[in-house]
């Protein structure tokens, strides 16, 4: 369990870091010790300690330390229903080949939404993401320092199409998730992910939108694989 990435996560305030922190090195005997002697040993109250547990997802303290005490790792789910061994590669290289350098994440309409999403999953992993929609500050000079994601639908969004035309002119490495891997879009990037859901038939009354969940789904299932590659 990654302590400081859920303090983080659920902005605990000083007294539920103490404990949690205290919980984490003290894991193998929790269970002898129980709520009122871990309280005793944090200085903060038992019901900070049930409050703290709930915040982070548990039902209470005895689940958070049967976690603790099992370490247990959610189940994996099937990569290879939406995202290649070679797409899982190249995207844990780029992830890694820019993991101290500027990231950007451009989308526009409902894909600015996921752009928001990426930005601040990688940043709770200590990358430097931002998500945005301009690139006239590129130069010459920020070439290999920045790494750019781009989400679109369609692929053919005439904006984020401009904006990936030029990040290729300055040869910045493009990450596109897509509908249509053919796409404009989807052919001007180092690396292309996509859901293949893209129709025109997706925009009529009451037709499902299957672009967005799928390529969130797609990106937590790389990022997952990418981080155990660099941090373990």
């Amino acid at each position: 369990m990654n302590i400081e990435m859920l303090i983080e996560k659920y902005q605990l305030n000083n007294a539920e870091a103490q404990v949690l922190r205290y919980m984490q090195e003290n894991k193998r005997t929790l269970k002898q010790m129980g709520i009122r002697e871990v309280a005793k040993q944090s200085f903060v109250s038992t019901a900070t300690i049930v409050n703290m547990s709930k915040k982070i997802g548990f039902s209470g303290y005895s689940e958070l330390v049967f976690f603790f005490q099992n370490e247990l790792t959610p189940p994996t789910p099937p990569t290879y229903q939406v995202v290649s061994e070679h797409e899982l590669q190249q995207f844990t290289h780029l992830l890694t080949k820019y993991k101290d350098k500027r990231i950007m994440i451009l989308g526009f309409g409902f894909s600015q939404n996921l752009a928001n999403y990426f930005a601040e999953s990688l940043n709770l992993y200590g990358f430097r993401a931002t998500a945005n929609g301009h690139l006239e500050f590129l130069r010459e000079s920020v070439e290999d320092d920045m790494l750019i994601i781009v989400i679109s639908n369609s692929g053919e969004t005439r904006r984020l199409l401009e904006l990936t035309r030029t990040a290729a002119e300055h040869r910045l490495e493009v990450i596109a998730f897509v509908g249509e891997r053919y796409s404009s879009v989807g052919s001007l990037a180092r690396l292309t992910i996509s859901s293949n859901t893209y129709s025109p038939r997706s925009f009529q009354e009451f037709a499902p939108s299957l672009f967005f969940g799928t390529a969130l789904n797609q990106f937590e299932l790389l990022l997952s694989e990418a981080l155990k590659s660099i941090f373990n």
